[in-house]
């Protein structure tokens, strides 16, 4: 009598068929998995950008600053050092990164930049470009 250990080769190519069935089922819910949660991410940081711009704006040790003017907008970089030395200190204390280590966070696939855009005195829209709110072609990430 033979004693047989293990499994045939039939076995294995079922198994490794069933397998790559599964992967090509599982695989596009996957990736469309990955890209919503990038594009959370960028609005998320696109919401802590407006944030660190309302609270720096705010706050009386930055408007009573020697070198303190009102934002302009455009990109990140732009806006940040557009309002003074104190401006750019207090924002990117709150951010906790530079504006350009905060652009090199975005992740959305297309996701280029930053941009800020100061409505009125006490509206700011930050605008995630090259992004869309839903993972394909479509409206950019914007946060009002």
């Amino acid at each position: 009598m033979k004693n047989n250990k293990g499994f045939s080769l039939v076995e294995l190519i079922i198994v490794i068929a069933i397998m790559a069935i599964l992967v090509g089922v599982m695989a596009p819910q996957l990736i469309k998995y990955i890209e919503k949660t990038n594009v959370s991410s960028d609005t998320q940081l696109a919401d802590t950008v407006k944030s660190a711009f309302t609270t720096a704006m705010l706050d009386p040790a930055v408007i009573n600053a020697d070198d303190y003017t009102f934002p302009s907008g455009g990109d990140l970089s732009t806006a940040v050092s557009s309002g003074g030395a104190t401006f750019q200190a207090a924002v990117e204390e709150t951010l906790g990164c530079t504006a350009a280590e905060c652009v090199g966070k975005l992740k959305s696939k297309d996701a280029s930049g930053i941009e800020i855009e100061i409505v009125n005195s006490n509206t700011i829209k930050v605008t995630v470009t090259g992004s869309h709110a839903d993972g394909k072609d479509g409206d950019p990430i914007v946060v009002q």
